[in-house]
């Protein structure tokens, strides 16, 4: 026993040990349709995201399961559904007459934050690495003396509008691209500047085949630079970093993920959850992106230059679903960039701000529903530096064209009156607060009585029921976190509600593989049933559990088994990560942390998966978690002094100290 003592001391001191970015796992969630994510080398908020592509592709472009391999791109937006966006300048390397098609996973694919590698069954090894605006691919030649790459300047996952391609010999090329966003919906306008280390002849039609020679080096790089503003300003971007060697700019990747995912550090986990905490974390800093030029220009959604003075402009946003746990995860661990996604949010409804995408946008981007929620959730945590009453007429532009036509979205739309009536008492605007408070109200509770308190089992679990966009009455049914105390009243009580939540959960209603009701565990914390919270938000991290529903329809078996496991199809099936929605909803609650109502500066609390949870924040402080319960939380302090409502400040947790759970 004494050994054995000894050999898990050891054991856990080295897993402590080790950099958080090796447990970084980049093919977690990649299999399949199990969370449509991919391995692409780049930074944090990178606009580059160089990926292989596969044949048959998942929507970020690779699937785990294919062997096929259809070209490395350049840009994607990851674990989003329709059919993704980006994929574009897909570069395939051929040897000979013949296509090379392709590569086993395993033993020689290898990523790692900032960096992936390949070898391909023609003897081409693949290399890629990336800073923010510019993808760097190796191809070394192997035993082949010569090949081609095969540049594709039409590939897209989304509809291609327009794309161009100029030849600039004797080693470069340039041009531009348009496509839809994702759900193609709105457009992005790209500029592109390529240049290879060898000169190459030109060939082909539809394709550009870059012909090359072995000659003294082994391989050949590639280096892409994208801009949102023309191809002049991608040259520039290239050329600025001409000095950087492809090991320098590696190393510097690496290092960036590292200061990242350093701000957290775990005591207590297993090998399996350190890698699904870090990839995990990791995932929530792919996105929004620095789309600001070296000289510091942007374009805005009516494609006019502007400068970005005193800020980095960012774009890319996915608000529909990261607005409930991505965002507020960014707002508590890199309240920097924070700052500049607030200030990029308000600039988008200074130039002219569209609830799916603009025509202008510089990257591929998704949805931005609900920024008055977000922008409400930053203001209450002290954030500043962007200036909401300037843009308060386009606010209330948005609050009057919100969509009510079906039952989910009086429910969302009630959520975002909501926010803009506390937004409107910020800013000493008593009467518009009073205004927006009721019609919030009215909106949310007209339609929860009518369609949503009487439980009624023929029509509760019917899938797109009413028009309901992807879920059920039951899963839409705690869409109102901002206003479940009063829902509870309207139900018959705290006690009563509870227990239908209960139900909710016992009878396998709730669907974790899509979001709507992704908090509603959580809603026990404030219906008095914290032991309830505790129960559900375990059994979702850890147990296996029946899931019976997809994102449209019911399984025709549901699926039984773990929420998340470390594995290429470790989500449920029909489970996207949604740009890190679900990894972020694993971040907070492995931690013992949730933002319920995000536009209140709290955090839910229950018990960590975790002994012991450090936070390293902006300004050099500490805030630490420890776990002393077992099973059932007991008791919490705060440096000290107990907490009797299970939740949090923003402020408390950022000015440093210690929550101890027992």
């Amino acid at each position: 026993m004494r050994n054995l003592f000894f050999l898990w001391l050891s054991l856990s001191a080295s897993l402590a040990a080790q950099n958080p970015v090796d447990w970084v796992d980049l093919f977690i969630a990649t299999a399949g349709d199990h969370g449509q994510n991919d391995p692409s080398a780049t930074v944090p908020y990178g606009m580059v995201k160089v990926s292989p592509d596969t044949d048959p592709a998942n929507h970020g472009g690779y699937d785990y399961e294919s062997t096929r391999l259809a070209g490395f791109s350049v840009n994607r937006v990851c674990g989003t559904g329709c059919s993704g966006a980006g994929g574009h300048l897909r570069i395939l390397p051929r040897t000979g007459d013949a296509a090379s098609y392709v590569f086993l996973h395993k033993g020689t694919e290898e990523a790692r934050p900032g960096y992936y590698a390949v070898e391909l069954s023609n003897g081409v090894r693949v290399e890629l690495t990336a800073t923010n605006n510019l993808a760097v691919e190796r191809y070394y030649f192997g035993k082949n003396e010569s090949f081609v790459l095969e540049l594709n300047p039409r590939s897209s996952f989304s509809e291609l509008i327009k794309s161009d391609c100029k030849p600039l010999p004797p080693k470069a090329l340039c041009g531009e691209y348009q496509a839809k966003n994702n759900c193609d919906l709105g457009r992005y306008i790209q500029y592109y500047y390529l240049e290879s280390s060898q000169p190459f002849e030109v060939g082909g039609k539809d394709r550009v085949e870059m012909k090359f020679v072995k000659k003294d080096a082994p391989f050949v790089e590639v280096r892409i630079a994208l801009s949102g503003i023309d191809s002049a300003t991608a040259r520039k971007e290239c050329e600025s970093q001409a000095g950087l060697t492809f090991e320098a700019i590696r190393t510097e990747a690496a290092g960036k993920w590292a200061a990242k995912l350093n701000r957290i550090t775990l005591r207590g986990a297993s090998e399996g959850e350190l890698k699904m905490f870090y990839t995990s974390f990791y995932r929530t800093f792919l996105s929004p992106v620095n789309v600001t030029s070296g000289q510091g220009e942007y374009r805005d959604t009516k494609g006019a230059l502007r400068k970005a003075d005193g800020f980095t402009y960012m774009s890319s946003w996915s608000l529909w679903d990261t607005y409930r746990t991505k965002f507020p995860l960014l707002s508590l661990m890199d309240a920097a960039a924070y700052a500049d996604i607030c200030r990029s949010l308000t600039e988008v409804y200074r130039s002219g701000r569209d609830p799916s995408a603009s025509e202008y946008e510089s990257t591929p981007t998704c949805r931005n529903e609900h920024s008055l929620i977000l922008l409400l959730d930053a203001y209450r945590k002290g954030f500043r530096g962007f200036d909401l009453h300037s843009v308060y007429g386009q606010m209330e532009q948005e609050a009057a064209a919100l969509p009510m036509q079906s039952p989910d979205q009086f429910l969302e739309s009630a959520y975002d009156l909501w926010a803009l009536a506390h937004i409107s008492k910020e800013l000493k605007k008593t009467e518009k607060h009073a205004y927006y408070k009721a019609k919030s109200d009215s909106v949310w509770r007209s339609k929860w009585i009518e369609k949503f308190r009487d439980i009624d089992e023929a029509t509760f679990d019917v899938m797109h029921g009413d028009g309901l966009y992807e879920g059920t009455l039951w899963q839409y049914r705690w869409a109102i976190p901002f206003a479940i105390e009063e829902a509870a009243e309207l139900a018959g009580g705290q006690e009563k509600l509870a227990d239908e939540l209960s139900q909710f959960f016992s009878r396998h209603l709730y669907n974790h593989g899509n979001q709507p009701d992704i908090h509603a565990a959580l809603l026990f914390n404030r219906l008095a049933r914290p032991d309830l919270a505790q129960q559900w938000v375990t059994a979702i991290l850890t147990e296996s559990m029946i899931h019976p529903y997809g994102t449209h329809n019911k399984f025709p078996t549901p699926f039984a088994g773990k929420t998340y496991r470390p594995l290429p199809d470790g989500f449920i099936p029909e489970m996207d990560d949604d740009d890190a929605t679900m990894s972020a909803w694993y971040v907070w609650t492995a931690m013992g942390l949730y933002p319920l109502v995000v536009g209140e500066p709290y955090y839910e609390i229950v018990r960590p998966l975790f002994d012991e949870i450090t936070l390293k924040l902006d300004g050099g402080k500490v805030f630490t978690i420890r776990n002393k319960s077992s099973e059932t939380v007991r008791k919490i302090t705060l440096n000290g002094k107990t907490i009797h409502d299970f939740r949090i400040r923003h402020q408390d947790i950022c000015a440093g100290g210690t929550l101890e759970i027992f």
